[in-house]
This record gives structure tokens, C-alpha cells and sequence, in this order.
């Protein structure tokens, strides 16, 4: 297994570059699949990549009888007829973001300030294997690149195979198990910080309220199989909950609170992760979205010298196909 000292160079430049007391550095050089815990908010685990089936089947359970009126005894119940989304197993993704930060290393104290952009580009396939089980394959590559501190800079490459099945006894719920790979490099592909593979399971659930009001909720753990770096093996418990109100048809505004606790197994280090985020997304077309976000995270420790709080903002835009 490799250990932190095996990435020493970065772990020099990085404490040149902030001129941060080295104590408060080492969990972030040995951790870099933590550098970005206060941006780019997403719902953690799978998804059905078209949503809205799942959406319009849990209206059609809830809503699929016309209302009673006078004429039901002559013509009878009337039942409501929908088109069936038609099955879209392919989807594509790129998204390009900058964004500021005022702890750009995620440190507890001599925080310092950067901008930051960058894209992500990625692919899945998604298989109907059963009238409500899905198979789910995915694969996606992240850089992100500093404007002051480039040391700072990363590459984050995940791939991901899982298996997803809705309960309509539960409400539609959605249950999915995946294995997760992840490997995060420097400047350059070739630059290996951290690998990992893991096992993760969890649930989601969407609650229409009504036409402009829903309540998505995500639970998971995530249990590392095999790390690099064995001081990063851990376990992850995750609550996710968010609230999206439609202000106009293309018109969101998201508002996000998750709660992780991350359990590491071979280093006496447990850590309690808050975050929060506001999001407004504009969708003019249904492959394109424009955002704006402010995220905020509290990470607090059982070792005092890596608790931090990191507070981030800008904007990003996104292109979605499925076929």
C-alpha cells in the first residue's frame, strides 16, 4: 500500500503555495477525493436518467381516475390516459463551471481565496432489464484547474456499474446498488494521487407536493473494497435531502442540506460533513442548463487541526442528451 509520504513533492508545493502550517495540510494532501466538498452539489448515487418516467408513473398511481361528477352512474369511473415515456437508455453530459472560494485548500485557519473553473464530460447507458428494474453504467472524467494556487489543481476520473429497482409499494421508491471506481490525478493523467474502489447502497425518493413543489430524499453508505493510500480507507453514511420550486416552466430554485459522516478505518479520524447549497437553473432547452449556486460546508473532526469550513459561488453551464 502507499502512504502519504509517496506523495511528498505535492504535499512541499502545496505548503509553499498557501504557506499553511503543515498539520492543518496533511488530511488534504492524503485525501485528495476531498478537495471539492463545497461546490457543484449533485444528488449522490444513480438515477433514473429519464427522471420524468418515474415522475409520471408516480402521477398516474396517484391521479389515474378523472374526478367524480354527476354523469359517473350513466358513463362510468373515467380513467385517465398518458402517453408512456418511451425508454431512453443512452445519455451523454458535458459541463464547464468557475467558481470562487475563500478556502481554496480547506484548512481551519490562514484560509486563502481562489477561482477555480472547470469541466466534466461523461456517459451512461441505461437498460430497462424488468418492468422496473434497471441496469445503469456510467463513466466520467472532472478536471478542475485554480487561477492562483495551480498546485491545486486535480483530475477526477469515475466509473460506476449499478443496479436499480423502483417499488411501487413504497411509493416508487428507488433502491440501487453500484460499485464505484474513482482514481484522482495532478496536473497531468499520468500524475496518480488516490484510487479507490467501493461498494455503495441506498434509496431515493421524489414527493410531488404539487406542480411547483417537490422533495427529492437520497440515503446511502459507501464502504471502500481497495484504497492506494491505506490511511484513506473508509466508510461513508450519507442523508441528502432537496427542495425544488418551479418559479417559472424553466425556472428553478434548489435548495439542498446534506449530512455525510465519514468513518476512516485504519487512522483514528472521524469526520462530521454538513453541507448546504442554494442553486438557481435556468433550462431553455430541454439538453441545455445555465446555473448559478452558492454552497456552504462544515467539516468537524475528531482531530481539531482538520475541521474547516469552505463557502463557494459562481455559475456553470450544462448539455444533456438521451437517446
Amino acid at each position: 500500500m502507499r502512504n502519504a509520504t509517496s506523495i511528498g513533492p505535492v504535499f512541499l508545493l502545496w505548503s509553499l503555495a498557501v504557506a499553511l502550517p503543515t498539520a492543518s495540510l496533511t488530511a488534504q494532501v492524503i485525501d485528495p477525493s476531498r478537495r471539492q466538498e463545497a461546490t457543484l452539489s449533485r444528488t449522490p448515487g444513480p438515477s433514473l436518467a429519464d427522471s420524468a418516467a418515474l415522475d409520471q408513473r408516480t402521477l398516474e398511481e396517484e391521479n389515474a381516475f378523472a374526478p367524480s361528477s354527476v354523469g359517473d352512474d350513466d358513463i362510468g369511473q373515467q380513467l385517465i390516459l398518458k402517453e408512456v415515456p418511451k425508454d431512453q437508455f443512452f445519455r451523454a453530459f458535458a459541463d464547464s463551471f468557475g467558481l470562487w472560494t475563500n478556502n481554496a485548500a480547506n484548512v481551519p485557519a490562514g484560509q486563502v481565496d481562489d477561482f477555480f473553473y472547470g469541466a466534466r464530460i461523461g456517459a451512461g447507458w441505461q437498460p430497462r432489464i424488468g418492468s422496473r428494474t434497471y441496469a445503469d453504467v456510467s463513466l466520467s472524467q472532472q478536471i478542475v484547474r485554480y487561477n492562483e494556487f495551480d498546485v491545486l489543481n486535480f483530475e477526477s476520473l469515475e466509473a460506476a456499474a449499478s443496479l436499480m429497482h423502483v417499488v411501487p409499494k413504497l411509493s416508487n421508491t428507488l433502491f440501487f446498488g453500484s460499485i464505484v471506481y474513482n482514481r484522482i490525478t495532478g496536473d497531468e493523467f499520468s500524475q496518480d494521487l488516490y484510487q479507490s474502489t467501493s461498494a455503495r447502497v441506498g434509496a431515493q425518493k421524489t414527493f410531488l407536493i404539487n406542480r411547483r413543489n417537490s422533495l427529492h430524499f437520497s440515503v446511502l453508505g459507501d464502504w471502500d473494497l481497495d484504497t492506494d493510500v491505506d490511511q484513506l480507507f473508509r466508510d461513508e453514511y450519507i442523508g441528502d435531502v432537496v427542495w425544488n420550486f418551479k418559479i417559472f416552466r424553466t425556472l428553478v430554485l434548489s435548495l439542498n442540506y446534506r449530512f455525510t459522516w465519514l468513518e476512516y478505518q485504519r487512522v483514528d479520524r472521524g469526520d462530521a460533513l454538513q453541507f448546504a447549497a442554494a442553486t438557481l437553473s435556468w433550462q431553455p432547452k430541454k439538453w441545455l442548463e445555465l446555473y448559478t449556486t452558492i454552497n456552504f460546508a462544515d467539516n468537524n473532526s475528531n482531530v481539531p487541526a482538520l475541521d474547516y469550513e469552505t463557502t463557494s459561488a459562481g455559475g456553470g453551464i450544462g448539455v444533456r442528451i438521451k437517446f
